[in-house]
């Protein structure tokens, strides 16, 4: 299996166990029927897909009767297996990107991106450097992914000045 992390469950939305879903990608999320819930990859079908607002859906699940289930997966990530949709087989998207290291310009580690959060108008990044945590914005002048490296470049005296 191939999965790739197409969005969140953020909370039950309405009492009949539909969940809101923030997705991760710009395609409709009505095109998804079978899907993968949480790190303990819960085979699930989509029933039903309204749209709501600013890449949000509600979303019926035949795993989740009522809201008293749908409760239970908050804050759960949502997952297809790529080889199901052949039009996510090529891209790569910021999920395929966590725990990828980040290197200085001489090549040094500084740390992992762990996590991102997407505000629309840029993406943050989380590095994990050790036991302490930093956030950046991804924004090309100040760290990019070099798809050779198979990791996030950044000048070392840039991710010292940024980091939060």
């Amino acid at each position: 299996m191939n999965l790739l992390e197409i969005g969140k469950i953020v909370r039950p939305h309405g009492v009949k166990g539909a969940v809101k879903v923030l997705s991760y990608v710009d395609e409709d999320f009505s095109i998804f029927k079978h899907i993968y819930i949480s790190h303990k990859k819960v085979n699930a079908n989509i029933k039903k897909v309204l749209p709501l607002n600013n890449d949000a859906y509600s979303v019926t699940i035949d795993v989740i009767p009522d809201i008293d289930t749908a409760e239970k997966f908050r804050n759960m990530s949502i997952y297809i297996d790529r080889e199901e949709y052949s039009e996510f087989q090529v891209k790569i998207y910021m999920s395929d990107l966590l725990n990828k290291p980040v290197i200085n310009e001489k090549g040094e580690q500084l740390g992992d991106m762990v996590d991102f959060d997407d505000y629309g108008a840029t993406i943050i990044l989380t590095i994990r450097c050790g036991s302490v945590s930093y956030t950046i914005p991804y924004v090309d002048d100040i760290i990019v992914y070099d798809e050779e490296k198979d990791a996030f470049v950044i000048e070392e005296q840039k991710f010292k000045d940024l980091r939060v």
